[in-house]
């Protein structure tokens, strides 16, 4: 659901935009890349990851049907993007540079509002994400993870699942077995 403050946003993306399909595995920008745009998940399911220098990747985020992901170093002009967006699943999206969101914010306050909200509420998500990659145990990342990604969850692979809680595979394997069926 989207928060009243952000629908300024959401609907100036929607009518801006350009409407934009993607298939499961098609990447819509990779890390390195420049990708200047923003975009609106409509249906479909996203993943945002790092790769790291050995090859393996660390996921970042699950982007699901409205919410709004882009890179912001690369939409800002600051260089290219630092992580990379695939669709998980079959996905539609609008598609908008950010550039005509942050021109057309310096004369509608109300976009501005809605933009302010939009950055504020990725900040806080942000901070408890490393919060938790960077303080917390693997089993309270666990807990933490499925209470944030609720029936998302269950559309997740188990390896992007143990890549987004930063353990491998087979830790995941263990930590579920000690755990049990509660968490899932």
């Amino acid at each position: 659901m989207i928060e009243v403050k952000l629908t300024p946003l959401y609907d100036f993306i929607r009518q801006n935009g350009a409407a934009l399909a993607v298939s499961a595995g098609e990447h819509l920008f990779r890390q390195g890349e420049d990708c200047d745009r923003l975009f609106l998940v409509q249906s479909g399911l996203l993943k945002a990851y790092y790769l790291r220098p050995d090859g393996r990747e660390h996921v970042k985020s699950f982007v699901p049907a409205g919410a709004v992901i882009g890179s912001m170093v690369a939409a800002s002009g600051e260089g290219a993007a630092t992580f990379s967006l695939i669709a998980l699943e079959a996905a539609t999206l609008i598609a908008l540079p950010y550039a005509r969101v942050e021109a057309a914010a310096l004369g509608d306050l109300a976009l501005a509002n809605g933009v302010i909200a939009f950055l504020s509420a990725y900040a806080r998500r942000k901070e408890a994400r490393e919060y938790e990659l960077l303080c917390l145990p693997a089993e309270a990342r666990y807990r933490r993870a499925f209470e944030s990604l609720g029936p998302l969850a269950a559309r997740i692979s188990q390896a992007d699942l143990a890549a987004y809680i930063g353990i491998t595979p087979p830790a995941l394997s263990r930590l579920k077995k000690r755990i049990g069926p509660a968490a899932d």
